[in-house]
Protein backbone atom coordinates (compact mmCIF):
# COMPACT_ATOMS: atom_id res chain seq x y z
CA UNK A 1 0.00 0.00 0.00
CA UNK A 2 1.38 3.41 -0.95
CA UNK A 3 1.95 6.10 1.66
CA UNK A 4 -0.88 8.14 0.14
CA UNK A 5 -3.35 5.24 0.41
CA UNK A 6 -2.20 4.46 3.94
CA UNK A 7 -2.80 8.06 5.01
CA UNK A 8 -6.27 7.95 3.43
CA UNK A 9 -7.18 4.74 5.25
CA UNK A 10 -5.92 6.18 8.55
CA UNK A 11 -8.04 9.31 8.00
CA UNK A 12 -11.16 7.23 7.31
CA UNK A 13 -10.55 5.14 10.39
CA UNK A 14 -10.07 8.18 12.60
CA UNK A 15 -13.29 9.75 11.29
CA UNK A 16 -15.26 6.50 11.61
CA UNK A 17 -14.40 5.97 15.30
CA UNK A 18 -15.40 9.52 16.29
CA UNK A 19 -17.51 9.45 19.47
CA UNK A 20 -20.08 12.06 18.50
CA UNK A 21 -21.25 14.20 15.58
CA UNK A 22 -19.07 17.18 16.54
CA UNK A 23 -15.87 15.16 16.76
CA UNK A 24 -16.80 13.34 13.53
CA UNK A 25 -17.16 16.65 11.67
CA UNK A 26 -13.99 18.04 13.24
CA UNK A 27 -11.98 14.97 12.24
CA UNK A 28 -13.52 14.98 8.77
CA UNK A 29 -12.59 18.61 8.01
CA UNK A 30 -9.16 18.16 9.58
CA UNK A 31 -8.74 15.17 7.28
CA UNK A 32 -9.54 17.34 4.25
CA UNK A 33 -7.07 19.94 5.52
CA UNK A 34 -4.40 17.24 5.89
CA UNK A 35 -4.92 16.17 2.29
CA UNK A 36 -4.43 19.79 1.20
CA UNK A 37 -1.36 20.19 3.39
CA UNK A 38 0.28 17.16 1.80
CA UNK A 39 -0.94 17.92 -1.71
CA UNK A 40 -2.79 14.59 -1.90
CA UNK A 41 -5.58 15.73 -4.20
CA UNK A 42 -6.82 12.23 -5.03
CA UNK A 43 -7.24 11.54 -1.32
CA UNK A 44 -9.05 14.86 -0.91
CA UNK A 45 -11.41 13.94 -3.74
CA UNK A 46 -12.13 10.49 -2.27
CA UNK A 47 -12.69 11.91 1.21
CA UNK A 48 -14.86 14.70 -0.20
CA UNK A 49 -17.01 12.16 -2.04
CA UNK A 50 -17.20 10.00 1.10
CA UNK A 51 -19.14 12.73 2.93
CA UNK A 52 -22.34 10.79 2.15
CA UNK A 53 -21.01 7.78 4.05
CA UNK A 54 -20.44 9.97 7.12
CA UNK A 55 -23.77 11.79 6.66
CA UNK A 56 -22.00 15.16 6.40
CA UNK A 57 -23.26 18.09 4.33
CA UNK A 58 -19.98 19.66 3.19
CA UNK A 59 -19.21 23.31 3.88
CA UNK A 60 -15.71 24.07 2.54
CA UNK A 61 -15.52 27.11 4.84
CA UNK A 62 -15.13 24.66 7.74
CA UNK A 63 -11.84 23.31 6.39
CA UNK A 64 -9.28 24.79 8.81
CA UNK A 65 -6.60 27.11 7.40
CA UNK A 66 -7.61 26.33 3.82
CA UNK A 67 -6.39 29.66 2.39
CA UNK A 68 -3.02 29.31 4.12
CA UNK A 69 -2.68 25.73 2.91
CA UNK A 70 -3.60 26.62 -0.67
CA UNK A 71 -1.22 29.58 -0.72
CA UNK A 72 1.58 27.36 0.57
CA UNK A 73 0.95 24.82 -2.20
CA UNK A 74 0.95 27.59 -4.81
CA UNK A 75 4.12 29.20 -3.45
CA UNK A 76 5.92 25.86 -3.29
CA UNK A 77 5.55 25.75 -7.07
CA UNK A 78 6.98 29.26 -7.41
CA UNK A 79 9.91 28.35 -5.16
CA UNK A 80 10.80 25.43 -7.43
CA UNK A 81 10.69 27.74 -10.44
CA UNK A 82 12.81 30.47 -8.85
CA UNK A 83 15.42 28.30 -7.09
CA UNK A 84 15.61 25.19 -9.30
CA UNK A 85 14.20 26.61 -12.54
CA UNK A 86 11.63 23.81 -12.73
CA UNK A 87 9.27 25.73 -14.96
CA UNK A 88 6.88 22.77 -15.22
CA UNK A 89 5.86 23.80 -11.70
CA UNK A 90 4.01 26.70 -13.32
CA UNK A 91 1.73 24.12 -14.89
CA UNK A 92 1.38 22.37 -11.52
CA UNK A 93 0.30 25.67 -10.02
CA UNK A 94 -2.48 25.94 -12.59
CA UNK A 95 -3.54 22.37 -11.73
CA UNK A 96 -3.76 23.42 -8.06
CA UNK A 97 -5.92 26.40 -8.98
CA UNK A 98 -8.04 24.17 -11.22
CA UNK A 99 -8.52 21.78 -8.30
CA UNK A 100 -9.49 24.64 -5.97
CA UNK A 101 -12.02 25.91 -8.49
CA UNK A 102 -13.52 22.43 -8.89
CA UNK A 103 -14.24 22.15 -5.16
CA UNK A 104 -14.96 25.86 -4.55
CA UNK A 105 -12.15 25.94 -1.99
CA UNK A 106 -11.64 29.68 -2.38
CA UNK A 107 -15.20 30.66 -1.46
CA UNK A 108 -15.50 33.54 1.02
CA UNK A 109 -17.53 36.64 1.84
CA UNK A 110 -16.51 39.46 -0.49
CA UNK A 111 -16.05 43.12 0.37
CA UNK A 112 -17.35 45.98 -1.79
CA UNK A 113 -13.78 46.72 -2.91
CA UNK A 114 -13.29 43.07 -3.96
CA UNK A 115 -16.58 43.05 -5.87
CA UNK A 116 -15.47 46.15 -7.75
CA UNK A 117 -12.21 44.42 -8.71
CA UNK A 118 -14.13 41.35 -9.87
CA UNK A 119 -16.18 43.59 -12.15
CA UNK A 120 -12.96 44.78 -13.81
CA UNK A 121 -11.90 41.21 -14.55
CA UNK A 122 -15.31 40.19 -15.91
CA UNK A 123 -15.23 43.22 -18.19
CA UNK A 124 -11.74 42.37 -19.41
CA UNK A 125 -12.82 40.15 -22.30
CA UNK A 126 -9.41 38.66 -22.98
CA UNK A 127 -8.44 37.75 -19.43
CA UNK A 128 -11.91 36.51 -18.56
CA UNK A 129 -11.92 34.33 -21.71
CA UNK A 130 -8.54 32.98 -20.62
CA UNK A 131 -9.87 32.11 -17.14
CA UNK A 132 -12.83 30.26 -18.65
CA UNK A 133 -10.51 28.49 -21.08
CA UNK A 134 -8.19 27.30 -18.30
CA UNK A 135 -10.57 26.69 -15.42
CA UNK A 136 -14.09 26.42 -16.83
CA UNK A 137 -16.85 28.19 -14.91
CA UNK A 138 -15.31 30.50 -12.30
CA UNK A 139 -16.92 32.02 -9.21
CA UNK A 140 -16.48 35.59 -7.95
CA UNK A 141 -14.41 34.27 -5.03
CA UNK A 142 -12.07 32.43 -7.40
CA UNK A 143 -11.65 35.57 -9.51
CA UNK A 144 -10.97 37.59 -6.36
CA UNK A 145 -8.21 35.17 -5.35
CA UNK A 146 -6.63 35.37 -8.81
CA UNK A 147 -6.88 39.16 -8.89
CA UNK A 148 -5.80 39.98 -5.33
CA UNK A 149 -4.43 37.11 -3.25
CA UNK A 150 -2.25 35.38 -5.82
CA UNK A 151 -0.33 38.51 -6.94
CA UNK A 152 0.04 39.63 -3.30
CA UNK A 153 1.40 36.22 -2.27
CA UNK A 154 3.88 36.30 -5.14
CA UNK A 155 5.02 39.79 -4.16
CA UNK A 156 5.50 38.79 -0.51
CA UNK A 157 7.43 35.71 -1.61
CA UNK A 158 9.91 37.53 -3.85
CA UNK A 159 10.39 40.43 -1.45
CA UNK A 160 11.11 38.15 1.50
CA UNK A 161 13.71 35.94 -0.22
CA UNK A 162 17.17 36.63 -1.54
CA UNK A 163 18.20 35.73 -5.08
CA UNK A 164 21.81 35.07 -6.02
CA UNK A 165 21.31 36.33 -9.57
CA UNK A 166 19.36 39.44 -8.59
CA UNK A 167 20.57 40.76 -5.22
CA UNK A 168 18.72 43.98 -6.06
CA UNK A 169 14.95 43.45 -5.57
CA UNK A 170 14.05 46.01 -8.22
CA UNK A 171 16.23 44.17 -10.77
CA UNK A 172 14.50 40.87 -9.97
CA UNK A 173 11.01 42.32 -10.21
CA UNK A 174 11.89 44.13 -13.44
CA UNK A 175 13.19 40.85 -14.91
CA UNK A 176 10.05 38.94 -13.92
CA UNK A 177 7.84 41.66 -15.35
CA UNK A 178 9.64 42.22 -18.66
CA UNK A 179 11.78 39.20 -19.48
CA UNK A 180 10.89 35.91 -17.83
CA UNK A 181 8.15 34.90 -20.27
CA UNK A 182 10.14 36.11 -23.28
CA UNK A 183 12.25 32.95 -23.28
CA UNK A 184 11.88 29.84 -21.14
CA UNK A 185 11.34 26.09 -21.37
CA UNK A 186 8.32 24.19 -20.08
CA UNK A 187 7.12 20.60 -20.58
CA UNK A 188 10.19 19.99 -22.76
CA UNK A 189 9.10 22.80 -25.10
CA UNK A 190 11.15 25.93 -25.73
CA UNK A 191 9.16 29.16 -25.85
CA UNK A 192 10.38 32.50 -27.14
CA UNK A 193 8.96 35.93 -27.89
CA UNK A 194 10.02 37.00 -31.39
CA UNK A 195 8.34 40.31 -32.14
CA UNK A 196 5.10 42.22 -32.14
CA UNK A 197 2.39 41.07 -34.54
CA UNK A 198 2.60 44.41 -36.30
CA UNK A 199 6.33 44.07 -36.98
CA UNK A 200 5.94 40.58 -38.36
CA UNK A 201 2.89 41.38 -40.53
CA UNK A 202 4.59 44.52 -41.88
CA UNK A 203 7.65 42.41 -42.84
CA UNK A 204 5.42 39.81 -44.49
CA UNK A 205 3.48 42.41 -46.47
CA UNK A 206 6.65 44.15 -47.62
CA UNK A 207 8.11 40.90 -48.91
CA UNK A 208 4.91 39.47 -50.36
CA UNK A 209 3.83 42.55 -52.29
CA UNK A 210 7.27 43.59 -53.45
CA UNK A 211 7.55 43.49 -57.26
CA UNK A 212 11.16 42.38 -56.91
CA UNK A 213 10.04 39.12 -55.32
CA UNK A 214 7.44 38.00 -57.90
CA UNK A 215 9.79 35.67 -59.78
CA UNK A 216 10.93 34.15 -56.51
CA UNK A 217 7.32 33.64 -55.41
CA UNK A 218 6.43 31.90 -58.66
CA UNK A 219 9.39 29.54 -58.27
CA UNK A 220 8.45 28.71 -54.68
CA UNK A 221 4.84 28.09 -55.73
CA UNK A 222 5.99 25.50 -58.29
CA UNK A 223 8.22 23.82 -55.71
CA UNK A 224 5.37 23.00 -53.35
CA UNK A 225 3.00 21.26 -55.80
CA UNK A 226 1.23 24.41 -56.85
CA UNK A 227 0.48 25.48 -53.27
CA UNK A 228 1.20 29.07 -52.38
CA UNK A 229 4.03 29.12 -49.85
CA UNK A 230 6.83 31.60 -49.42
CA UNK A 231 10.09 31.74 -47.50
CA UNK A 232 11.62 34.92 -46.16
CA UNK A 233 14.09 35.98 -43.50
CA UNK A 234 13.35 38.20 -40.54
CA UNK A 235 16.05 39.86 -38.45
CA UNK A 236 15.18 39.94 -34.76
CA UNK A 237 16.72 42.11 -32.10
CA UNK A 238 17.01 40.60 -28.65
CA UNK A 239 18.11 42.67 -25.65
CA UNK A 240 19.93 40.87 -22.85
CA UNK A 241 19.93 42.66 -19.52
CA UNK A 242 23.27 42.60 -17.72
CA UNK A 243 24.48 43.91 -14.39
CA UNK A 244 26.11 47.01 -15.83
CA UNK A 245 24.73 47.45 -19.33
CA UNK A 246 22.24 45.93 -21.76
CA UNK A 247 23.39 44.06 -24.85
CA UNK A 248 21.56 43.85 -28.18
CA UNK A 249 21.82 40.63 -30.15
CA UNK A 250 20.64 40.20 -33.76
CA UNK A 251 19.36 36.89 -35.06
CA UNK A 252 18.04 35.79 -38.44
CA UNK A 253 15.16 33.32 -38.75
CA UNK A 254 13.85 31.93 -42.03
CA UNK A 255 10.05 31.65 -42.00
CA UNK A 256 7.97 29.34 -44.19
CA UNK A 257 4.48 30.77 -44.66
CA UNK A 258 1.19 30.14 -46.40
CA UNK A 259 0.19 33.67 -47.48
CA UNK A 260 -3.42 32.51 -47.78
CA UNK A 261 -3.48 31.50 -44.11
CA UNK A 262 -2.21 34.94 -43.09
CA UNK A 263 -4.44 36.91 -45.44
CA UNK A 264 -7.74 35.16 -44.65
CA UNK A 265 -7.09 35.48 -40.92
CA UNK A 266 -5.37 38.87 -40.92
CA UNK A 267 -8.20 40.89 -39.37
CA UNK A 268 -8.62 38.35 -36.58
CA UNK A 269 -4.87 38.06 -36.03
CA UNK A 270 -4.51 41.83 -35.65
CA UNK A 271 -7.72 42.33 -33.61
CA UNK A 272 -7.13 43.54 -30.06
CA UNK A 273 -10.15 41.80 -28.52
CA UNK A 274 -9.85 38.32 -30.04
CA UNK A 275 -8.86 35.51 -27.67
CA UNK A 276 -7.24 33.09 -30.12
CA UNK A 277 -3.77 31.85 -31.00
CA UNK A 278 -3.30 31.71 -34.77
CA UNK A 279 -0.74 29.56 -36.57
CA UNK A 280 1.61 31.92 -38.38
CA UNK A 281 4.63 30.12 -39.80
CA UNK A 282 7.13 27.32 -39.59
CA UNK A 283 10.72 28.34 -38.86
CA UNK A 284 13.15 26.58 -41.19
CA UNK A 285 16.36 28.26 -40.04
CA UNK A 286 17.28 29.62 -36.63
CA UNK A 287 14.39 27.92 -34.84
CA UNK A 288 14.39 26.74 -31.24
CA UNK A 289 13.84 23.06 -31.96
CA UNK A 290 16.03 20.26 -33.27
CA UNK A 291 17.58 21.01 -36.67
CA UNK A 292 16.73 24.68 -36.15
CA UNK A 293 13.01 24.17 -36.68
CA UNK A 294 10.11 25.83 -34.89
CA UNK A 295 6.48 26.94 -35.12
CA UNK A 296 5.14 30.43 -34.57
CA UNK A 297 1.79 31.68 -33.31
CA UNK A 298 0.16 35.02 -32.71
CA UNK A 299 -1.22 35.81 -29.25
CA UNK A 300 -4.05 38.08 -28.07
CA UNK A 301 -1.36 40.25 -26.46
CA UNK A 302 -0.12 41.34 -29.89
CA UNK A 303 2.92 39.04 -30.01
CA UNK A 304 4.50 36.46 -32.29
CA UNK A 305 5.71 33.50 -30.20
CA UNK A 306 7.87 30.58 -31.32
CA UNK A 307 7.48 27.12 -29.76
CA UNK A 308 9.23 23.85 -30.49
CA UNK A 309 10.73 20.84 -28.74
CA UNK A 310 13.67 21.70 -26.56
CA UNK A 311 17.05 20.82 -28.07
CA UNK A 312 17.55 18.34 -25.20
CA UNK A 313 14.72 16.18 -26.55
CA UNK A 314 16.32 13.51 -28.73
CA UNK A 315 13.10 13.01 -30.66
CA UNK A 316 10.47 15.66 -31.17
CA UNK A 317 7.17 13.98 -30.47
CA UNK A 318 5.52 16.70 -32.52
CA UNK A 319 6.76 14.61 -35.47
CA UNK A 320 3.69 12.47 -36.05
CA UNK A 321 3.63 9.05 -37.67
CA UNK A 322 1.15 7.83 -40.23
CA UNK A 323 -1.46 5.50 -38.75
CA UNK A 324 -4.26 3.50 -40.28
CA UNK A 325 -7.22 1.35 -39.35
CA UNK A 326 -6.47 -2.34 -39.93
CA UNK A 327 -8.21 -2.73 -43.31
CA UNK A 328 -6.60 0.38 -44.81
CA UNK A 329 -3.17 -0.71 -43.55
CA UNK A 330 -3.62 -4.20 -45.03
CA UNK A 331 -4.75 -2.74 -48.36
CA UNK A 332 -1.61 -0.61 -48.56
CA UNK A 333 0.57 -3.55 -47.49
CA UNK A 334 -0.97 -5.74 -50.21
CA UNK A 335 -0.12 -3.09 -52.81
CA UNK A 336 3.46 -2.56 -51.56
CA UNK A 337 4.18 -6.32 -51.43
CA UNK A 338 2.96 -6.61 -55.04
CA UNK A 339 5.26 -3.74 -56.05
CA UNK A 340 8.17 -5.59 -54.44
CA UNK A 341 7.41 -8.80 -56.39
CA UNK A 342 6.52 -10.89 -53.34
CA UNK A 343 4.96 -14.14 -54.60
CA UNK A 344 1.17 -14.10 -54.64
CA UNK A 345 0.74 -17.09 -52.29
CA UNK A 346 3.17 -15.68 -49.72
CA UNK A 347 1.62 -12.20 -49.98
CA UNK A 348 -1.92 -13.56 -49.58
CA UNK A 349 -0.86 -15.72 -46.66
CA UNK A 350 0.61 -12.69 -44.85
CA UNK A 351 -2.51 -10.59 -45.51
CA UNK A 352 -4.82 -13.39 -44.29
CA UNK A 353 -2.64 -13.93 -41.20
CA UNK A 354 -2.67 -10.24 -40.24
CA UNK A 355 -6.41 -10.00 -40.92
CA UNK A 356 -6.90 -12.75 -38.35
CA UNK A 357 -4.66 -11.40 -35.60
CA UNK A 358 -5.43 -7.66 -35.90
CA UNK A 359 -8.73 -6.30 -34.56
CA UNK A 360 -11.02 -4.71 -37.16
CA UNK A 361 -10.92 -1.35 -35.35
CA UNK A 362 -7.26 -1.54 -34.36
CA UNK A 363 -5.08 1.46 -35.23
CA UNK A 364 -1.76 0.46 -36.78
CA UNK A 365 1.13 2.91 -36.57
CA UNK A 366 4.92 3.22 -36.55
CA UNK A 367 5.23 1.89 -33.02
CA UNK A 368 3.55 -1.40 -34.06
CA UNK A 369 6.09 -2.02 -36.84
CA UNK A 370 8.54 -4.24 -34.93
CA UNK A 371 5.77 -6.31 -33.37
CA UNK A 372 4.06 -6.86 -36.75
CA UNK A 373 7.33 -7.83 -38.45
CA UNK A 374 8.15 -10.25 -35.65
CA UNK A 375 4.75 -11.92 -36.01
CA UNK A 376 5.08 -12.11 -39.80
CA UNK A 377 8.54 -13.69 -39.49
CA UNK A 378 7.21 -16.23 -36.98
CA UNK A 379 4.30 -17.00 -39.34
CA UNK A 380 6.60 -17.55 -42.33
CA UNK A 381 8.81 -19.97 -40.40
CA UNK A 382 5.73 -22.09 -39.67
CA UNK A 383 5.07 -22.70 -43.38
CA UNK A 384 6.53 -26.08 -44.48
CA UNK A 385 7.41 -24.94 -48.01
CA UNK A 386 9.07 -21.81 -46.69
CA UNK A 387 11.61 -23.81 -44.71
CA UNK A 388 13.01 -25.28 -47.94
CA UNK A 389 13.96 -21.83 -49.27
CA UNK A 390 17.62 -20.88 -49.13
CA UNK A 391 18.62 -18.62 -46.24
CA UNK A 392 19.66 -15.76 -48.55
CA UNK A 393 16.33 -15.87 -50.38
CA UNK A 394 14.47 -15.99 -47.07
CA UNK A 395 16.31 -12.95 -45.77
CA UNK A 396 15.58 -11.11 -49.04
CA UNK A 397 11.84 -11.77 -48.67
CA UNK A 398 11.80 -10.66 -45.04
CA UNK A 399 13.81 -7.55 -45.97
CA UNK A 400 11.25 -6.65 -48.67
CA UNK A 401 8.38 -7.13 -46.22
CA UNK A 402 10.18 -4.91 -43.69
CA UNK A 403 10.67 -2.21 -46.33
CA UNK A 404 6.99 -2.36 -47.26
CA UNK A 405 5.81 -1.99 -43.66
CA UNK A 406 8.32 0.80 -42.97
CA UNK A 407 7.29 2.67 -46.12
CA UNK A 408 3.64 2.61 -45.07
CA UNK A 409 4.23 3.60 -41.43
CA UNK A 410 6.98 6.16 -42.07
CA UNK A 411 7.40 9.47 -40.28
CA UNK A 412 5.69 12.51 -41.71
CA UNK A 413 8.21 15.31 -42.17
CA UNK A 414 7.51 18.47 -40.22
CA UNK A 415 7.47 20.60 -43.34
CA UNK A 416 4.96 18.25 -44.97
CA UNK A 417 2.84 18.41 -41.83
CA UNK A 418 2.82 22.18 -41.96
CA UNK A 419 1.96 22.23 -45.69
CA UNK A 420 -0.90 19.77 -45.11
CA UNK A 421 -2.32 21.80 -42.23
CA UNK A 422 -2.16 25.05 -44.17
CA UNK A 423 -3.89 23.34 -47.07
CA UNK A 424 -6.66 22.21 -44.71
CA UNK A 425 -6.97 25.77 -43.38
CA UNK A 426 -7.31 27.10 -46.92
CA UNK A 427 -10.04 24.53 -47.64
CA UNK A 428 -11.86 25.43 -44.42
CA UNK A 429 -11.51 21.94 -42.91
CA UNK A 430 -9.61 23.15 -39.84
CA UNK A 431 -9.13 26.58 -38.33
CA UNK A 432 -5.78 28.31 -38.08
CA UNK A 433 -6.41 28.94 -34.37
CA UNK A 434 -6.84 25.19 -33.73
CA UNK A 435 -3.46 24.11 -35.09
CA UNK A 436 -1.68 24.78 -31.79
CA UNK A 437 -3.92 22.10 -30.24
CA UNK A 438 -2.67 19.51 -32.75
CA UNK A 439 1.02 19.92 -31.93
CA UNK A 440 2.21 18.43 -28.67
CA UNK A 441 5.01 16.89 -26.65
CA UNK A 442 4.41 14.42 -23.83
CA UNK A 443 0.72 15.21 -23.55
CA UNK A 444 1.08 19.00 -23.49
CA UNK A 445 0.12 20.90 -26.62
CA UNK A 446 1.44 24.19 -27.93
CA UNK A 447 -2.01 25.54 -27.09
CA UNK A 448 -1.55 24.61 -23.41
CA UNK A 449 1.74 26.50 -23.37
CA UNK A 450 0.23 29.57 -25.06
CA UNK A 451 -2.84 29.87 -22.84
CA UNK A 452 -0.87 29.25 -19.62
CA UNK A 453 1.73 31.83 -20.67
CA UNK A 454 -1.09 34.32 -21.37
CA UNK A 455 -2.48 33.70 -17.88
CA UNK A 456 0.87 34.28 -16.18
CA UNK A 457 1.50 37.45 -18.14
CA UNK A 458 -1.65 38.88 -16.51
CA UNK A 459 -0.64 37.61 -13.07
CA UNK A 460 2.81 39.18 -13.44
CA UNK A 461 1.22 42.51 -14.39
CA UNK A 462 -0.98 42.34 -11.28
CA UNK A 463 2.07 41.37 -9.22
CA UNK A 464 3.90 44.39 -10.60
CA UNK A 465 0.95 46.63 -9.64
CA UNK A 466 1.35 45.42 -6.04
CA UNK A 467 5.05 46.25 -6.20
CA UNK A 468 4.35 49.80 -7.48
CA UNK A 469 1.68 50.28 -4.82
CA UNK A 470 4.06 49.21 -2.04
CA UNK A 471 6.85 51.34 -3.43
CA UNK A 472 4.59 54.40 -3.43
CA UNK A 473 3.67 53.72 0.20
CA UNK A 474 7.34 53.66 1.16
CA UNK A 475 8.01 56.89 -0.75
CA UNK A 476 5.07 58.63 0.96
CA UNK A 477 6.29 57.44 4.36
CA UNK A 478 9.82 58.68 3.67
CA UNK A 479 8.44 61.98 2.44
CA UNK A 480 6.52 62.47 5.69
CA UNK A 481 9.62 61.66 7.74
CA UNK A 482 11.63 64.21 5.69
CA UNK A 483 9.15 66.98 6.40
Amino acid sequence: MTRSNQIFENLKTKISVSKDIKSLERNYYEGLANCLRLGYFDNFRKLFNASVDFNIFIDVKKIPNRFELISKLVLNCIERVSTEYQTSALGEQIEILRFCNEFNLLEKELTDVERKSIGKIRNDNLFFANLIDLFGRVTDSFISYIYSELPRNLYDYFISRSNEYFPDREGLIYYIKNNFFNQYTIYGLSVRYLSSKKQFVDTFRKFYYSSNNQDKLEQVNKTYKGKKFIEFNVIYKTIYFGDEEDHEYREIKKHFISPENILINLDNIMAKDNYNFYSISMVLLGGLGPQGLGFTYSTPNGEIIEICSDQKESEAIIIKFKQFLRNKFLGKLDKELSNLDIKIDIKQGIIDFLTEILSNKEIVNYYDKDSILKKIKHYLYQIDGFQQIQKSELEDIIDKISKAVTLILRKIKLKDQFITRMDLVEKGKIKSEDIAKLTSLKGKSHYDVLRERFFYQYIVNLFYDVYIEEKEKVNEKNLKITF
